[in-house]
């Protein structure tokens, strides 16, 4: 294996573990996963054409492998068979050399100690094969995949499904699926809310500054009461439909036109007099909440 990427070597390790437990489709989309990466590695040519089914792209694969590297004897030798062809001799004298060279090489090598890979150093280049990097932490090493797009994933980026660990870009394109506001929706929907929120607001700052305990009652209930009756006629003005950022954005609106309001007790009384916003602060929390929940 000549790959020089350590990553694609990673994945071809991977996939070839993979492939020899005999679960064929999951090296398959290794295989191809890799090769959307390194389309020239010849090796994953072969092993793609390992595990697929199909003849016709079975016999492509190992051609393509071939291209790449004309003196791949498990390559010619497969390519061959499956076209009932005569094994190529160099294939077949390359098949022998393999052979021959298996027991030379488990008799030069010593037998190691049960202990002796926990002690062993091994060069970086080996630890760099195996490793993993989270795609969105590239110095967050992992083991962890997203079982949607296979991406590497760290535990921070992991969110849990009922089928698996999925990476946020994932969970972030099955949420489309629910948001179909379209651009003027962005206009049109802040528009009505802001004009309603000046409404409640100006109400707001003029029965509830400086109230008493009573007064923060009432607030806390017409405060859910508003925020419902804005995102409701909103809501029906753009069709219904649902966007990602609309609860902030009109959230915003309901804090813009209240807070208009309130600005001149705050630069003619100062700081000194906050303690007379805590109706329309009641009221803008409770407001907020029941509009970015009915916006939701």
């Amino acid at each position: 294996m000549d790959v020089q990427d350590p990553r694609l070597r990673s994945l071809l390790r991977q996939a070839n573990k993979v492939a020899d437990a005999g679960k064929r489709a999951a090296a398959e989309q290794l295989y191809r996963q890799l090769l959307e990466e390194g389309p020239e590695v010849a090796e994953a040519w072969y092993g793609l054409g390992q595990v697929v089914n199909d003849v016709a792209e079975q016999k492509a694969a190992y051609q393509r492998a071939l291209a790449l590297k004309p003196d791949y004897a498990a390559a010619a030798r497969s390519l061959a068979e499956l076209r009932g062809e005569p094994v190529p001799e160099w294939a077949e004298a390359a098949e022998m050399d393999e052979e021959e060279d298996e027991p030379e090489e488990e008799t030069a090598v010593p037998q190691p100690e049960p202990e002796t890979p926990v002690h062993t150093a091994v060069p970086a280049a080996e630890v760099e094969e195996y490793e993993l990097v989270c795609y969105r932490h590239p110095k967050r090493p992992t083991s962890l995949r997203c079982y949607n797009c296979n991406k590497p994933i760290c535990s921070s980026c992991a969110i849990k499904t009922p089928v698996g660990y999925s990476c946020p870009d994932c969970i972030r394109e099955k949420e489309d699926i629910f948001f179909n506001a379209r651009p003027i929706d962005y206009i049109i929907a802040p528009a009505i809310g802001l004009v309603l929120s000046l409404v409640a607001g100006y109400l707001v700052s003029r029965f509830s500054l400086g109230g008493g305990f009573f007064t923060y009652i009432i607030m806390f209930f017409v405060g859910g009461i508003v925020g419902r009756f804005i995102g409701q006629l909103s809501k029906q003005a753009i069709g219904r439909r649902r966007g990602r950022y609309l609860p902030q954005v009109m959230v915003l609106m309901l804090i813009l036109g209240t807070a208009v309001w309130l600005m001149p007790y705050i630069l003619l009384g100062g700081f000194g007099s906050l303690i007379l916003f805590l109706g329309p602060g009641i009221f803008l929390f409770v407001a907020g909440g029941a509009l970015y929940s009915y916006m939701k």
